[in-house]
Formats: C-alpha cells, sequence, structure tokens
C-alpha cells in the first residue's frame, strides 16, 4: 500500500497544490481562490482553477496556513575589550560562514573559521557558539568543525578566552540556514 501512495502521481500533485497553493495566495486578494477537482472516466484525478466544463467536478476547500511569526532577537552589545586588562585584539570576526549562508543538505558540516588581529595569543583559545550555547569546549585554533545542525536557521558566534575562562573578545553572530531532506510517511 505504501509503495502505491509514494507512486501515485495524483496524489503527489495533490500534495503540491494543497503546499504550495496557499503560498502563491496573498491576503490582500479580494477573491479566494476556488481548486476544483475532476474525476476522468478512468479514474484519474485532476485539480485545477479553472471550472470544467465538460466533465462533472467538485470544489475542493483548502485548510487555511497557519503562520508561525519568528521572533527577532535585539543585536548584542559587542565589546572586543579585554575583561582582565592587559589585551586587546584589534579585529575579531568569523569570515566563515558567510552571514545569512544557506547549508545544502549535502554537507555534513560547517567550518566556522575566526579572523583574528594579531593572532591568537598563547593562552588564549576559542569557544564557538550554536544557537547561543557552547559547541564542545574551547580549542587553540581559529576554526573549528560544526556538525549536525538540524534543519533551520542557526546562530553561529566565537569568543576568545583565557585558559581561566575569561572572556577576551567575542565575535557578532553569523545567521546560518540548513536546509535538510526528511522523509516523508
Amino acid at each position: 500500500m505504501d509503495s502505491l501512495i509514494l507512486r501515485s502521481p495524483n496524489l503527489i500533485f495533490l500534495l503540491f497544490l494543497v503546499l504550495t497553493l496557499p503560498l502563491l495566495a496573498s491576503e490582500s486578494d479580494t477573491e479566494k481562490a476556488i481548486i476544483y477537482k475532476v474525476v476522468d472516466p478512468g479514474g484519474g484525478v485532476t485539480y485545477t482553477d479553472t471550472p470544467p466544463v465538460d466533465q462533472g467536478g467538485s470544489e475542493v476547500t483548502l485548510l487555511p496556513i497557519t503562520a508561525i511569526p519568528t521572533l527577532k532577537r535585539p543585536p548584542e552589545s559587542i565589546s572586543n575589550q579585554p575583561t582582565h586588562g592587559y589585551f586587546a585584539y584589534t579585529r575579531v570576526e568569523l569570515i566563515s560562514p558567510k552571514h545569512e549562508s544557506m547549508l545544502y543538505y549535502d554537507q555534513a558540516e560547517v567550518i566556522a573559521r575566526l579572523a583574528l588581529t594579531p593572532s591568537l595569543q598563547v593562552g588564549h583559545q576559542v569557544q564557538f557558539y550554536v544557537d547561543n550555547s557552547p559547541y564542545g569546549g574551547p580549542v587553540a585554533a581559529p576554526s573549528l568543525a560544526i556538525a549536525g545542525l538540524e534543519r533551520g536557521a542557526h546562530q553561529i558566534s566565537a569568543r576568545v578566552v583565557t585558559s581561566e575562562g575569561e572572556m577576551v573578545a567575542r565575535t557578532q553572530s553569523v545567521t546560518v540556514h540548513v536546509q535538510r531532506h526528511f522523509k516523508r510517511n
């Protein structure tokens, strides 16, 4: 039965219509789009927005799309001044990934690269963050492979810390969008 459902072009087309037509409809439209279902004598099903002339058709009622607003986080106040008073980096920037970049389904990981001027000092480490939570522990390198990101938008940032855990500098967050396929039942 499952293989029949997955092979049925009519069901796939119906799913396509149900998922995409509401996206195309604008709230400012004065007319509501009407979809018709037409079954031909051979049992084939067709969905159309044109009223059927020669074949009997029935109106299909589409369910409204549930809109979920995204929350906007206030910008972080960025301070690259040292907390302990003896050293300051003049440049602290995530150069990879780029802000608003897309991570496609076939990419297993993203490389986070930090540009520091001067270079990472002895006794300093870099703590990378994903969605404001530490990703692993601090590393003594300006780059790290981040794997296992779920589908959706994620914030990546980094902080330079001392061996005692004091923050020396931090970057602004960059947003990456992860595109993953999902299994349909």
